[in-house]
């Protein structure tokens, strides 16, 4: 396995944890970034209304200060999952940055797109270039 394959992974799964979704961004699977932050946003709103926290944008979002002691009212199982849906993000986003590095290991690319080839063709299917002597 060479280093950059390497260091995508964890660069993945170190994004992901900041904020789920993120590492998905980064390894540019768009719908599951998607799911991802739409999971998490929906725990944490989820979470909030459980834990009866008011819910307005100003009081949130006003200063770091209030946002920090909405968080510090947070009940341990409000908490658990959150962390839960965080680390479930972050070990998806590693393991498809790992897979992604699996696979373009074993299948041969095209030499001018650097798309995947039919290995039983004799030219690229994606741009129709011959593969002469490949």
């Amino acid at each position: 396995m060479n280093g950059r394959g390497n260091r995508r992974r964890f660069v993945a799964a170190m994004l992901s944890f900041l904020q789920p979704g993120i590492g998905h961004v980064y390894l540019r699977e768009w719908l599951r970034a998607a799911l991802w932050g739409i999971v998490w946003a929906g725990s944490l709103l989820i979470v909030l209304t459980t834990a009866g926290v008011e819910l307005s944008a100003r009081n949130l979002l006003a200063t770091t200060a209030g946002f920090f002691s909405v968080v510090e009212g947070f009940p341990i199982e409000a908490a658990l999952a959150m962390f839960a849906v965080t680390v479930l993000a972050t070990m998806d986003a590693y393991w498809l940055a790992a897979r992604e590095n699996h696979r373009t290991g074993e299948v041969p690319r095209c030499p001018n797109c650097g798309k995947e080839l039919d290995p039983t063709l004799e030219f690229c299917h994606w741009c129709t270039a011959r593969l002469d002597g490949e």
